[in-house]
């Protein structure tokens, strides 16, 4: 079962990865603030996902991080 969420996680991330790529070479896009956060999202999100899972890094530091990045992608959202 384990295999399977860091498979549909590397999927994700894969899939983001070609997001990017047809916002930017497609329609001329520009990085900004929201593909940064979508970045964030779509690779670090997975990423810790998979770590946490395989047990490389402890349930302390996976809570911290997660904290961390809900905190800045949440951060810009009053100020819309």
């Amino acid at each position: 079962m384990r295999l399977w969420i860091e498979l549909f996680a590397v999927l994700i991330m894969a899939g983001g990865l070609g997001g990017i790529f047809y916002l930017i070479i497609k329609q001329n896009a520009i990085i900004g603030i929201k593909t940064i956060q979508f970045i964030a999202i779509v690779f670090i999100l997975p990423m810790l996902l998979i770590l946490g899972l395989e047990g490389s890094i402890g349930r302390e530091t996976l809570s911290v991080l997660l904290g961390a990045i809900v905190g800045f992608l949440l951060s810009g959202t009053g100020k819309e």
